[in-house]
């Protein structure tokens, strides 16, 4: 069914064409719940809101928790959050629908149900990607991106779908935590860290990741005593999945935060970062945070890190004692 529509009304070809003048609802569909999927949006949501700055940027996600790390966006408007009961699902599309979106968009070219929220939204313009299996009829279609990170193909479909106006890009994640979000944070930093002397370097890390991205326990035990060795004065501090997670070290300041928008203002009070290829590690460097990315099961040219002064560990490279001195060496350097 799907290659029979493909073929009949679907767009296999780059459709570069001007937005209508009058679009000022955007859509954006983005069905999905993982946290690095959604930070992947801001880069593209970014560079819409400085391109078209009189539009206001809705967009339909999956989980409750992120709506705020989009709200504080430049230009988002309303973040919709789809509900799995089918009659939540009904209720989302109908407000949808009578939104009358000027356009809507599938940052990502190969997800069915981002292609049918799209598709049943009602806008009159739809920006995706063209190719074989679009199924979907696109008035403004992009081709093949250059690059293979899912956060740079979407700013990508928007320079190759879009003729006019002419898109100012964005290649770096990015979240705008609340003041309320950073006074808390503070509050936070001090109750975990206590006082500590002026300059001291403070190194963040998150030891989970899902399935073969995750690096063994005995990898960051040695990696843990590898910094202390080589950077006696850092301060360690653990960021845990949950309040019911266990430490790596007991003994070593550890924290757990709900608030993903409280989290990221955490975040971006450390010197360093630390983690595997995570929904952390995305928000630590859209937090600011200069982030070591340590990739043993996906590839840094798919899911790096991107940010400032953002890094990937890889293959040979991927040791405790090599991360040490690298995290140690950026801290030495002032890297930032």
């Amino acid at each position: 069914m799907n290659q029979l529509l493909a073929r009949l009304l679907g767009t296999p070809g780059a459709r570069r064409r001007p937005l209508a003048a009058d679009t000022r609802r955007i859509l954006v569909v983005r069905l999905n719940k993982r946290l690095g999927n959604v930070l992947f949006l801001t880069p593209m949501l970014r560079s819409l809101a400085a391109s078209l700055p009189e539009a206001r940027i809705d967009i339909v996600i999956q989980s409750p928790a992120q709506v705020d790390l989009l709200q504080s966006l430049p230009g988002v408007g309303r973040v919709w959050v789809q509900k799995n009961r089918v009659f939540g699902l009904f209720g989302l599309l109908r407000a949808i629908r009578r939104e009358r979106y000027d356009l809507a968009i599938d940052p990502t070219g190969n997800s069915a149900s981002n292609r049918i929220g799209m598709a049943l939204s009602g806008a009159r313009q739809r920006l995706g990607f063209a190719n074989a299996d679009q199924w979907l009829p696109l008035t403004h279609a992009a081709g093949r991106s250059i690059s293979r990170h899912q956060a740079l193909q979407a700013v990508e479909l928007l320079t190759g779908g879009i003729s006019d106006p002419p898109i100012e890009r964005f290649d770096t994640l990015a979240v705008f935590p609340e003041a309320c979000d950073r006074q808390a944070a503070e509050t936070l930093w001090h109750d975990t860290l206590g006082v500590m002397a002026p300059r001291t370097p403070v190194i963040g890390f998150f030891s989970r990741a899902t399935g073969d991205k995750q690096l063994a326990r005995p990898w960051w035990e040695a990696f843990l005593a590898a910094v202390s060795q080589a950077g006696p004065n850092a301060v360690l501090v653990e960021i845990l999945p949950g309040p019911d997670a266990d430490p790596i070290d007991p003994a070593r300041p550890h924290v757990a935060i709900a608030s993903l928008t409280q989290l990221a203002a955490f975040m971006a009070r450390c010197d360093q970062f630390v983690a595997a290829d995570s929904g952390p590690m995305h928000l630590a460097a859209a937090a600011g945070v200069p982030v070591v990315g340590l990739f043993q099961a996906t590839a840094p040219s798919h899911y790096a890190p991107l940010g400032q002064a953002c890094i990937s560990l890889e293959g040979e490279r991927l040791t405790p004692s090599h991360t040490a001195r690298v995290v140690v060496d950026r801290l030495a350097t002032g890297t930032d």
